[in-house]
C-alpha cells in the first residue's frame, strides 16, 4: 500500500519535475548543440545586458556577432562563460568552457536565475 502512494505520488510529480531543467542537456556536450536543444524545447534566451554598457571581452565578442546574446559573462583567463534562459517561470544557468564558440562545452547547469538588473540610467541623467 505506501509503495502504491509512493509510486502514485511520483506521477504526480513527474510534469513538475519535466518542465524544469531540460534533461537533453550533457556534460561535455557541444554548446551549440546544447543551445539547440534548448530553443527547441522553448528555453527562451535572457539577454542579461540588453539595457547597460557592458563591455565585451574574449568569446562575448564572437558570441554577439553571432547573435548569441544570453551570455552573462564570460571570463578570459579560463574561457567559462555562463548563459542564461527562461521557460515560464523557470531559469536556466548554463556554464561552458572554451575560447571560441565552436569550441565550447558544456560542464554544468543549474535551475539558477540571474539577479535582477537595475533600470538602464537615461544617458541624459548621466
Amino acid at each position: 500500500m505506501i509503495a502504491t502512494r509512493q509510486l502514485l505520488s511520483l506521477f504526480a510529480l513527474l510534469p513538475l519535475i519535466a518542465f524544469g531543467a531540460p534533461a537533453t542537456l550533457q556534460k561535455d556536450m557541444s554548446f551549440t548543440a546544447a543551445r539547440k536543444l534548448l530553443l527547441k524545447e522553448k528555453w527562451k534566451p535572457i539577454n542579461i545586458h540588453a539595457h547597460d554598457n557592458y563591455a565585451l571581452m574574449g568569446v562575448e565578442h564572437e558570441l554577439a556577432k553571432m547573435n548569441i546574446k544570453e551570455f552573462d559573462s564570460c571570463s578570459i583567463d579560463y574561457s567559462n562563460c555562463v548563459l542564461r534562459y527562461k521557460r515560464g517561470d523557470a531559469c536556466l544557468s548554463v556554464f561552458t568552457i572554451g575560447e571560441k564558440v565552436k569550441y565550447m562545452k558544456v560542464v554544468h547547469w543549474t535551475e539558477e536565475c540571474p539577479e535582477p538588473q537595475p533600470p538602464a540610467m537615461p544617458s541624459s541623467a548621466k
